[in-house]
């Protein structure tokens, strides 16, 4: 049987599934405060994909562009969930295809991240070509 999913961009209407799936990735986000964070990714030239299956958002991709003194113009992809019912489907590999093909046009190199925990996500990410160049730590202070 031949799934019809489609990859396309946010909707306000995506609002409640996306908040669903940032909670099945760990971060509680209310709807309100999800929708002010797209229109400011978007502002500043990201963007946000969702697969669609059957009328309900399964999963979400965030590409964004880079820009650093030291390594110059990337594109990253953050923020990859599918929907744990949805997973093993090939749809987290499609939506990072989406993703890279958004960013094609804008940026020459594309940068993941990925959480140490998320080994599944490490094992996806080499399968598509992607390579481990450091690992870090990262820091947060609230101001």
């Amino acid at each position: 049987m031949k799934m019809n999913i489609i990859y396309r961009e946010f909707k306000e209407r995506d609002q409640a599934s996306l908040a669903s799936l940032m909670s099945e990735l760990g971060y509680e986000v209310d709807h309100n405060i999800l929708c002010r964070r797209i229109d400011e990714i978007r502002a500043q030239g990201g963007e946000v994909i969702v697969a669609e299956l059957a009328g309900a958002v399964v999963g979400c991709i965030n590409p964004i562009i880079d820009i650093r003194l030291a390594e110059g113009k990337a594109g990253e992809i953050v923020s990859l969930v599918v929907s744990e019912k949805h997973r093993g489907m090939g749809i987290g590999k499609a939506l990072i295809k989406s993703a890279e093909s958004w960013l094609s046009s804008r940026c020459d190199l594309i940068r993941v991240r990925a959480n140490s925990i998320r080994s599944e996500a490490h094992t996806l990410y080499q399968r598509l070509g992607y390579q481990e160049i450091k690992s870090q730590k990262v820091f947060t202070k609230n101001v």
